[in-house]
């Protein structure tokens, strides 16, 4: 295996003609580009980008101030539907009654999901609550459950409501799993009470 890894390595030496190249320095390099090859790789099944974009700020200096004015201006070049890079992410945009209408009610299902909040996936467990959980079936069951959870707790507009208990119990609950020994923890409920 070290004879292997010596003879790449002398291969890589002689074909860049670097000297000083270490095992360490040419795997760094490899990774390095591989990263950045990852990071600013563009997705297969977006539509067209305008020309401009810079690899980490996207199309940010290209759109200026007058942000309005240069979509508008891509809209005649690129047509109803084009995508630019607002720094590391891509956004799509629509243009037009029937490009709005053909992905907002027509395809619905495919973007009735909320945008990945990297964040608040890693506190709430990445798809595993309500909030943050990608638009499928799955989330309308969690929804109905908790709607009739919370109907059979009293929940109801108005006076005479409980809602202020509910609140005051989850704040509770989460305080006590997030700070009990460090950890998020089971916290036993006795007579209702936590």
């Amino acid at each position: 295996m070290a004879a292997v890894v010596s003879w790449i390595t002398e291969g890589v030496q002689e074909i860049l003609q670097i000297p000083g190249l270490t095992l360490q320095t040419f795997l760094v390099f490899c990774l390095a580009f591989l990263l950045a090859y990852a990071l600013l790789k563009r997705p297969r099944n977006l539509p067209p980008y305008p020309a401009g974009r810079v690899p980490i700020l996207g199309h940010l200096l290209t759109l200026g101030r007058a942000l309005h004015l240069k979509l508008t201006a891509w809209r005649r070049q690129y047509g109803d539907v084009f995508t630019v890079r607002m720094g590391m992410e891509d956004v799509v945009v629509l243009n037009g009654y029937a490009a709005v209408k053909d992905a907002l009610v027509d395809r619905s299902d495919l973007f009735a999901s909320r945008p990945p909040n990297y964040l608040l996936d890693a506190i709430v467990g990445f798809g595993k609550d309500i909030m943050s959980a990608p638009w499928g079936t799955r989330v309308k069951q969690k929804r109905r459950f908790a709607t009739a959870a919370l109907k059979c707790l009293g929940m109801k507009v108005g006076d005479g409501s409980i809602e202020e208990d509910i609140r005051g119990e989850a704040s509770f609950l989460r305080y006590k799993s997030f700070w009990k020994e460090g950890r998020v923890g089971a916290v036993r409920v006795s007579g209702g009470r936590l």
